[in-house]
């Protein structure tokens, strides 16, 4: 397994928003393309306004199928792009190997 880790900066006071978005629209749409959610965390103390989410996948193939699934799908677009657009402040995109201990979701 390969993870995505995302870490978010939002505009003061949009976690609340964003979350919504993610559990109403975006983890449907990324389940339908066969992606695991293995980590959702937002910050309590330390940097505010900050939320981390780790996606598990097979391997780089499975990665990029799903990814150019996710973009393609019109509830991606139409729905949870135009819902978030403007939260967001800044964004880091990392790639991650599980650590040969570490089972990770199923």
């Amino acid at each position: 397994m390969i993870y995505n880790m995302r870490v978010y900066d939002l505009k003061p006071g949009a976690v609340p928003e964003y979350m919504a978005a993610v559990r109403e629209i975006a983890l449907k749409i990324r389940e339908d393309h066969g992606i695991k959610l293995a980590g959702w965390y937002y910050t309590d103390i330390g940097p505010q306004n900050r939320v981390v989410h780790i996606w598990a996948y097979e391997d780089y193939a499975h990665f990029e199928k799903a990814r150019k699934a996710v973009h393609d799908d019109p509830r991606w677009q139409g729905e949870y792009v135009p819902r978030v657009r403007g939260l967001v402040v800044k964004q880091q995109d990392m790639m991650m190997n599980g650590a040969d201990f570490f089972s990770g979701p199923r």
